[in-house]
Order: C-alpha cells, then sequence, then structure tokens
C-alpha cells in the first residue's frame, strides 16, 4: 500500500510520510507517519486505539512512544531504519485522547553511544500534550 493508498494518510497533515508496517504487531496498530524534517511521528486515532470508555487505551499510547526511536534513527544512522531492539520506555500520561485525534510526538535525540540510543517524545492530541515518553534503545548502527 502506498500512501495515496491509504485513506488515512491524507489526512495526516503535510510533511508526513506513511511508514510502511513490516507486519507483526505494527501491522495491527495501524498506520504511523513520519516527519523527517521535525523529527515527529504521528497517527489518527481509530476505534482499535479505543478503551471501553471511548478514550484512547494507555497500551496504544505506550505502543505508539516506543516507535519514537523512528523519528530520531536518521540522525543516528541514516534511512532505513536499522532494528533498535528497546531496553526501557516509561510514560507520562497527562491526558486523554478521543477518537479520530491527531497524536503527534515531537521526538529529541538526547544521547547516543556506542550500544545506546537515549530519546525523549512530548506526546500531545490536536496540540494539547497527553504523554512524555523516555526511550532508551539498543543502538546497532554502528
Amino acid at each position: 500500500m502506498t500512501p495515496s493508498d491509504d485513506p488515512d494518510a491524507a489526512r495526516a497533515p503535510s510533511g508526513f510520510a506513511l511508514i510502511q508496517p513490516k507486519g507483526g504487531f505494527s501491522g495491527v496498530f495501524g498506520p504511523v507517519f513520519f516527519d523527517p524534517v521535525g523529527h515527529r511521528i504521528g497517527f489518527r486515532v481509530q476505534e482499535r486505539h479505543l478503551n471501553p470508555f471511548g478514550s484512547v487505551h494507555g497500551g496504544a499510547i505506550s505502543t505508539f512512544a516506543d516507535k519514537q526511536i523512528v523519528a530520531v534513527v536518521e540522525q543516528v544512522n541514516g534511512w532505513p531504519v536499522v532494528h533498535c531492539p528497546t531496553v526501557s520506555l516509561s510514560v507520562d500520561y497527562m491526558g486523554s485522547t478521543k477518537l479520530d485525534a491527531w497524536v503527534e510526538a515531537t521526538v529529541q535525540l538526547l544521547k547516543r553511544t556506542r550500544t545506546l540510543i537515549f530519546t525523549q517524545a512530548l506526546i500531545s492530541a490536536d496540540g494539547a500534550l497527553v504523554a512524555r515518553a523516555n526511550g532508551v534503545y539498543r543502538n546497532f548502527a554502528e
């Protein structure tokens, strides 16, 4: 599927391109988009992301937060993405998110060592801050 074939791609803000899922859980989560200029990733909230109360499930935000490595890997090794397994991930939830919201993470590369990559992300939904995430990933880019 190309971005033009994906109905949600047209609903991503300008500058975002579809990240092609490689199957598995990423494929089930749904489309995620990447802005290489702003080091941002985003997704449009769909039914599958909701909890029984109509808000985005914390697990969906956590799954999305774990993708923050995609937004900085270009700074580490260039595109395409190399496999950088998660060493640790912490998420602080600060708000709720509803169906059809645009959820976006602005990601910062904090430090890169020979073996680890440290990142942080501020996650917003339609412009309102909803979470903060810190990730540590194994650096196989060397």
